[in-house]
């Protein structure tokens, strides 16, 4: 794919990901509205932590490594190849999870009290009892994984991308509707149901590729291909859950509300990567794969460039801009209902560390992705070991004196520490990497993002909005001014520098007007 036909795609996938984040902050909104930062939100948080162990051994793994062998048959134009492919992995990946978590259910209690010890009383039962909910249902954000890889090999990136969006919609429609009466249990219920739709509107254009999924507990090559890429990576996944179960362990000994900080700060941090580096890998991933399969190596380089290049052109002022604006953001979006200004502090106070870890998560995804689509998955898995025992080292060192906020710079400092080493692997052994386009491209950005920085600063300040003014209609106001402004700054200074990055967008959008323009009525 080319640079102009990776710039055209990304943009798709990252405008439907805009409308699908847009629904999925109103979910998170609506989680503060009704339970705020408090004890019953951190159970909340807890119990779906809890079956991601599931998702980082089986999920994530099986999925990830899927895509890369189910490319290389579409590639050979095999389509009967593709489908038992297809079927089989579904088959069994789903069935294993769904018979895992049917098994861990008894152990729920022991499992809440292994991630959360410092949980007693209301806090400690309904975190159980959504634990023993979620176990099961965790298979169907699996089985949306396998429908949208399948998709996406196809070239067909809407309805994948739309899948969200159906998903946010569904859970914040039940949401509104049973949590006033039902409490978390409606929030539980929501959750689920949200799965089913993700899953259910990918199936109609599944149908229409007409390869035959079935039932087929069969294990062939490819499946076997699958299983020995994803073996890996489950370890790898392991490694993960090791230090999210320090993060949560630690942060429940802290005061009621700091693991539901962390993770409203979280979400908040993940919206650029969601929004823009989701679709960047959307689309570079097959790609990847495919170049692979031809042995073009000098391809991938190149293409991993531009994808990090892209990534990095909306991360790093996505990171300035929060961290200088932590305060006003999480007042902005969250604060109303049982959210209350101690809950903002909290939550604003991870976000300003969070947000230094944007772009290292964002390379670090992408890196990723150029190791899967070249079938290596023991890579990510050393880098994911090394990043999970940095993390939990810098917990224990900065949890005392710095408390939630140094669970999140220890997050900050892994992950920036693993982007780093992923690259020179990568460099090394899969693909050479053009280091001086990249730093050139990267020096462009955060000139003109410092510059934005300062802008959003001045702004804030002089304003009062980083302070509060005591209205949310005018925080508002002056939050989206100052953000607004700060925008246009960077993207001037992206301009004058000539990054290519805006270049390649701006005639993208200008060729789509015309077309526009030159469509008869």
């Amino acid at each position: 794919m080319s640079k102009k036909g990776m710039a055209r795609a990304t943009v798709i996938v990252a405008v439907l990901g805009v409308l699908s984040k847009i629904m999925g902050f109103v979910r998170e909104q609506l989680v503060a509205w009704f339970f705020g930062a408090s004890g019953l939100t951190d159970a909340y948080v807890v119990a779906l932590s809890i079956p991601t162990v599931l998702t980082g051994l089986i999920s994530n793994p099986v999925s990830t490594g899927f895509l890369p062998v189910f490319a290389s048959y579409v590639a050979r134009d095999d389509r009967e190849g593709a489908a038992n492919l297809a079927s089989s992995v579904t088959t069994l990946s789903v069935g294993a999870f769904v018979l895992a978590g049917l098994a861990a259910i008894p152990f729920a209690p022991a499992l809440v009290r292994l991630y959360a010890p410092g949980f007693s009383g209301a806090v400690f039962d309904s975190a159980v009892g959504l634990t023993r909910l979620f176990f099961p249902a965790f298979a169907l954000p699996l089985l949306g994984a396998m429908y949208k890889g399948i998709l996406n090999t196809y070239k067909q990136f809407t309805i994948p991308g739309i899948a969200p969006f159906v998903q946010n919609f569904c859970i914040v429609s039940l949401m509104a509707l049973l949590a006033p009466s039902l409490g978390l249990r409606g929030l539980a219920i929501a959750t689920v149901a949200g799965y089913f739709a993700y899953n259910a509107i990918q199936v109609p254009w599944l149908r229409e590729l007409r390869l035959g999924l079935r039932f087929l507990p069969e294990v062939g090559s490819g499946t076997r291909q699958v299983l020995k890429l994803a073996l890996p990576l489950m370890v790898g996944g392991l490694a993960t859950q090791l230090y999210t179960l320090v993060d949560k362990n630690l942060a429940s000994k802290l005061a009621p509300g700091s693991i539901a900080a962390l993770n409203f700060a979280a979400r908040i941090r993940q919206l650029p990567i969601d929004l823009f580096v989701t679709a960047v890998i959307t689309v570079v991933f097959p790609t990847l794969s495919e170049m692979w399969a031809r042995k073009d190596k000098e391809a991938m380089g190149e293409t991993l460039i531009t994808g990090a290049r892209f990534a990095l052109f909306v991360c790093v002022p996505s990171a300035v801009g929060l961290t200088v604006l932590s305060k006003p953001v999480v007042r902005i979006a969250f604060e109303r209902g049982a959210f209350t200004g101690s809950a903002t502090l909290l939550t604003a106070g991870a976000l300003s560390v969070y947000s230094i870890g944007i772009v290292g998560l964002a390379l670090a995804r992408i890196i990723d992705v150029g190791f899967y689509s070249s079938q290596n998955t023991w890579y990510p898995v050393i880098l994911a070991f090394g990043v999970s025992c940095v993390n939990i080292l810098f917990d224990f060192m900065l949890v005392g004196p710095m408390g939630h906020n140094g669970l999140a710079l220890a997050n900050v400092l892994a992950s920036w520490m693993g982007a780093l080493a992923g690259l020179v692997l990568y460099t090394k052994h899969i693909a050479g990497v053009d280091y001086r386009q990249l730093a050139q491209a990267g020096l462009k950005i955060l000139v003109s993002s410092a510059v934005m920085g300062v802008t959003a600063w001045t702004l804030g300040t002089y304003s009062g909005v980083i302070s509060g003014t005591g209205s949310i209609k005018k925080d508002m106001f002056l939050t989206f001014a100052a953000v607004g402004i700060s925008v246009f700054v960077y993207l001037v200074g992206a301009l004058i520098l000539k990054c290519e990055e805006i270049v390649l967008i701006t005639n993208l959008l200008r060729r789509r007007l015309g077309r526009s323009q030159d469509t008869p009525a």
